[in-house]
């Protein structure tokens, strides 16, 4: 018999994904505090001047199927700021969404949170700037992930 094959299709985790994280964005703004927490002595860099409402988010999943450039797996959310914008990383923490801050974007140039001046260098797409800040650490989890060599089964 057979073995049945399962179609991974990551479009629709994406979106399965995306739509998860808009449900608990939802649900944290909309819910009552149910304790109150303590606040951090050092503000995260860049979110001091988030206003709910006047700020746009967009989640990147990349991924080793990505088309036409294959990027190693890492999920980046990218908040437009006026001054610059901020890269963050999406991480589940005691049950809740946090994102913890790895840049600011400035068009194309990606930096260094305290620095304008202090930056990796320019990359079109955000998945281009997580394989050049973490590629060297993924390599090793997903060495197939960016080989050039056919696949077709």
């Amino acid at each position: 018999m057979p073995a049945a094959r399962f179609a991974f299709n990551p479009a629709r985790v994406s979106e399965i994904l995306l739509s998860a994280v808009v449900a608990l964005l939802l649900m944290a703004v909309l819910a009552p505090p149910c304790y109150a927490q303590e606040q951090s002595a050092a503000p995260q860099p860049g979110l001091e001047s988030f206003q709910p409402g006047s700020t746009r988010a967009q989640w990147y999943d990349c991924g080793c199927y990505d088309q036409p450039v294959k990027h190693f797996p890492y999920s980046v959310v990218v908040f437009e700021m006026p001054q610059a914008d901020l890269v963050t990383r999406p991480e589940r923490r005691e049950g809740g969404l946090t994102f913890s801050p790895l840049a600011h974007r400035y068009g194309t140039r990606y930096c260094a949170l305290d620095s304008e001046q202090d930056c990796y260098g320019s990359f079109p797409h955000p998945c281009d700037f997580t394989d050049f800040r973490f590629g060297a650490v993924l390599a090793e989890f997903f060495p197939t992930c960016k080989s050039t060599d056919s696949e077709d089964d």
